[in-house]
């Protein structure tokens, strides 16, 4: 599955599963990111980030590059 690009501005929202499914199946280790995103809303780290905010957290602390378009 590519990136949907118009979402990259758009606010992450925790809240809605479809959202941590969408994006936790952008990467390979599907587990090990919808792991990492669930932890990461109960901390409130991603606590109104943008999905590009998101990519780029998920870069920096797991090593997945930023899913193409």
């Amino acid at each position: 599955m590519a990136r949907d690009k118009a979402k990259d501005d758009k606010h992450f929202n925790c809240s809605e599963k479809h959202e941590l499914d969408y994006v936790s199946e952008l990467y390979p280790d599907v587990y090990k990111v919808l792991t990492f995103l669930d932890e990461k809303c109960e901390n409130n780290t991603i606590h109104y980030s943008t999905h590009m905010e998101v990519y780029q957290l998920i870069e920096r602390e797991l090593g997945y590059p930023i899913p193409n378009l």
